[in-house]
């Protein structure tokens, strides 16, 4: 009886420890550090890990040419330089395991171009601002896009001296734009680069503009009739790219780039077209989040640049 009961005891604790071992307890020390996953870091979120969400900023200048083309004010197309002051401000949201980023833009662009025969000067000056929301992904190539949608808002005036009766034509919109990026690290001998491509896709709003031929003295004494347009791709079609390089040079982080910027619109018999080609240099405060924070310690930084 004894005998059997023995063998009864040694067969359940042969079946425990099976499956105690292919459950992976008790936890055996492989003495490898267990790599930091998406899964572990959800995982560590969910336990001990603490989460810090910086604002990543972004200050840049931006120098390059302008042409310049509103009927409003003359049928000729003026050429000549642009200058353009802006800055962007990102943060990672808590939604759906940080795949959300949350940004502010901002900038002011000045301009002055001459007409072909070189005898008249169109100056322009513009302000904007946008605040947007983008999902973002990074597959396992190391490639990040996002993709989202921002409220925009902005205003401008070209002004052309020679012009008595007409010499001001104003801009003014407010609407909503798609939005799309894509981010890849690499390295440039030890420093390490991201490189980005934005692209801002203005898509639904309303824009102002007079009818053809009146004034604004008419929309001061109160002809307020058909001043507000309905924009879409067809009739207000604009875009935003933006192609840069940041270099991490440090604490902080070096942009170099490319910007090219359309706004447009036809309507009312009104042409409008205005380019700018831009070269921007920026700077980054806090670096390009390259330098991820060590899954051992207490938290981690999550940078939403990439």
């Amino acid at each position: 009886m004894m005998k059997r009961i023995s063998v009864i005891i040694a067969f359940i604790l042969g079946i425990v420890s099976g499956m105690s071992a292919s459950a992976g307890w008790p936890p055996y020390d492989t003495g490898v550090e267990p790599e930091c996953t998406a899964d572990s870091v959800d995982q560590a979120q969910e336990t001990t890990m603490t989460f810090k969400r910086p604002v990543s900023q972004i200050y840049m200048l931006g120098i390059g040419g302008t042409n310049l083309l509103d009927t409003y004010l003359s049928p000729l197309r003026y050429h000549g330089i642009a200058m353009d002051l802006s800055g962007q401000w990102s943060k990672m949201l808590p939604w759906m395991r940080n795949t959300w980023v949350m940004r502010f833009d901002g900038g002011i662009g000045l301009g002055s171009a001459m007409n072909p025969s070189r005898t008249a000067r169109m100056l322009e000056a513009d302000a904007r601002f946008a605040w947007g929301v983008a999902w973002s992904h990074r597959f396992t190539c190391k490639l990040r896009v996002t993709v989202g949608m921002s409220a925009d808002l902005g205003a401008g005036i070209l002004y052309l001296s020679r012009n008595s009766n007409n010499p001001a034509s104003v801009k003014a919109r407010a609407g909503v734009s798609l939005t799309a990026s894509a981010s890849f690290p690499f390295k440039l001998g030890r420093v390490p680069v991201l490189v980005s491509d934005e692209v801002k896709l203005p898509s639904l709003g309303l824009f102002f503009s007079p009818e053809y031929g009146e004034t604004y003295y008419e929309i001061w004494l109160g002809n307020h009739k058909g001043l507000a347009h309905c924009g879409w791709w067809g009739n207000n079609f604009g875009i935003d790219n933006l192609l840069a390089f940041d270099l991490d040079i440090g604490p902080s982080a070096l942009r170099l780039g490319y910007r090219y910027r359309l706004d447009s619109s036809w309507v009312c018999g009104l042409n409008t077209q205005l380019h700018r080609h831009l070269f921007v240099i920026g700077w980054i405060p806090h670096g390009i989040g390259l330098k991820r924070t060590r899954p051992s310690e207490k938290s981690i930084s999550i940078n939403s640049l990439y």
